[in-house]
């Protein structure tokens, strides 16, 4: 369970020369008032001595996730996984979708085309740009720890390397999302907004990729520890919900409007189900309940996926 009783986020900017960077996951909770900015700084891309590798081959579209909210196999009942929600913190707006890859199925969606701060969702979108441009080694020990333990500093130098929009601009066709879109600021990767829908679709491009970066990008995923290069417990949601084997991906920050609280990644035997679950709360609610929210929307699928 979560050990921390008290949490406060907000967006992080980070300066590069005078030019803000970014927006943030989160940050190591402290006493400053909500939204306040913290200012880091940028660190130089490391250097290396090793050749970069050649970018890699194309890849095949993945399939287009069905828009009509898994009306043609929907086999949980979505009202569960919104009750479960609000039950934990009764402000809880919830996106949600779970997958079967099995049975190549959308088993229920919540909301799944509404769009969600991004808050570090965006890093598995900064690793897929990194990776499709051209990595080496260094890139890809780099793009490991920013994925597991969810490193804003790692991130934010990615995504001013990669051009900030320029990051979203190329991985919207190339995955094929439909409701992601760049930052209105773009110094604040955070506020990139996408849907529970085009998280799937991440996912699903993610498991078509070679070999070596689908390896990359799940076992970071699979190895995320309990506590992030921040110092938040991102074992809400899944890891708490749900007693499967999973490969996570969590979000967690503020604007000065609302919060976020996210959970997403593979689960299950060969990563049978994808599981996106988006949550957003009226600014001022409880960090705590806001992520007991995901937690329960989590475990309202135990007993519920087939063959788990």
């Amino acid at each position: 369970m979560l050990n921390n009783a008290f949490r406060r986020g907000w967006l992080v900017c980070v300066v590069l020369g005078a030019a803000l960077a970014t927006g943030a996951c989160g940050v190591r909770p402290t006493t400053a008032a909500i939204g306040e900015p913290v200012i880091l700084a940028a660190p130089v891309p490391p250097s290396t001595t090793t050749p970069a590798a050649a970018p890699a081959p194309p890849l095949t579209p993945v399939p287009k996730v069905d828009e009509s909210g898994g009306a043609t196999g929907a086999s949980i009942n979505p009202d569960a996984l919104v009750a479960a929600a609000q039950k934990a913190e009764p402000n809880t707006t919830l996106g949600a979708v779970v997958f079967d890859r099995t049975l190549n199925t959308e088993l229920v969606a919540v909301d799944a085309d509404r769009q969600f701060s991004s808050a570090s969702l965006v890093k598995l979108m900064i690793a897929i740009d990194v990776l499709d441009q051209g990595a080496d080694g260094d890139d890809r020990r780099a793009l490991a720890r920013m994925l597991s333990v969810s490193d804003d500093t790692i991130a934010s130098t990615y995504w001013v390397k990669g051009g900030r929009d320029d990051i979203i601009t190329r991985v919207v066709p190339l995955i094929g999302l439909q409701g992601t879109e760049p930052p209105s600021n773009p110094g604040k990767w955070g506020e990139v907004q996408l849907t529970a829908h085009d998280v799937l679709r991440v996912y699903q491009y993610v498991m078509a990729m070679p070999a070596a970066d689908n390896t990359l990008i799940v076992d970071a995923l699979a190895q995320a520890p309990q506590y992030a290069a921040d110092d938040w417990d991102q074992w809400f949601g899944i890891p708490d919900g749900l007693d499967l084997q999973w490969a996570i991906k969590q979000g967690w920050g503020n604007n000065s409007r609302t919060m976020v609280l996210h959970s997403t990644g593979l689960v299950g035997a060969n990563w049978r189900y994808v599981v996106v679950l988006l949550t957003e709360h009226p600014l001022g609610s409880g960090w705590r309940t806001s992520e007991d929210a995901a937690t329960a929307a989590a475990h309202a699928l135990t007993g519920l996926l087939p063959g788990a």
